[in-house]
């Protein structure tokens, strides 16, 4: 399977980018994929600042060719770490219910199923571009240049003659019908193709 990388932040000549402009390009949706599994607040936040903490340390010694492929096994593990130390805790120190039980197996199996050569490969890009060719024209013309072109709110309202509150609608209405289009790989779209 061949891979391709979604990656934003292109590093030439040898020039490694900050850590404030990898927090700033990454943190959002390692928070985002994170929370998608431990389903809370202060434990994603922490999950993905030291996922962020791992590359930048990483990046001082070595070249990282996907910062986001690196990153993406940095937190789905710290995510498992997290749940199954939490499955522990509750064997031990409390009485959980069935459906609880079964909820947190769920969560583990499901980041421990997570392929990332799959997610990586033009299989999974070709499944999200269906799901984008679902959009309204408008709609999918700004997500392609909001995703792909890397261009920010203003530079898509200036080309496309609408307003930035428009850019924002068509990215708001694209999130959710990604989200239903894509409901089984949501987490792994937020992550690759949302900032």
């Amino acid at each position: 399977m061949e891979s391709i990388y979604y990656d934003d932040i292109h590093i030439s000549g040898g020039i490694k980018p900050s850590f404030p402009e990898l927090y700033h390009q990454y943190h959002h949706r390692s928070f985002l994929f994170a929370k998608s599994f431990v389903h809370l607040d202060e434990i994603a936040e922490e999950i993905a600042s030291d996922g962020l903490i791992v590359l930048w340390e990483k990046m001082k010694t070595e070249e990282i060719i996907s910062p986001k492929s690196f990153l993406f096994r940095v937190i789905k593990n710290k995510a498992l770490d997290y749940l199954k130390h939490r499955k522990v805790h509750n064997r031990v120190f409390m009485s959980t219910d069935d459906w609880e039980e079964r909820e947190l197996e769920l969560r583990i199996s499901s980041l421990e199923g997570m392929d990332e050569d799959y997610v990586l490969s033009k299989e999974f890009f070709a499944l999200v571009m269906q799901a984008v060719a679902l959009l309204p024209a408008k709609t999918q013309e700004v997500f392609l240049k909001s995703r792909f072109e890397h261009l920010s709110g203003k530079e898509i309202a200036d080309q496309l003659g609408i307003s930035v509150k428009g850019v924002e609608y068509h990215m708001t209405k694209a999130l959710r019908v990604l989200s239903i289009q894509l409901k089984d790989y949501f987490p792994l779209f937020l992550f690759f193709f949302w900032k």
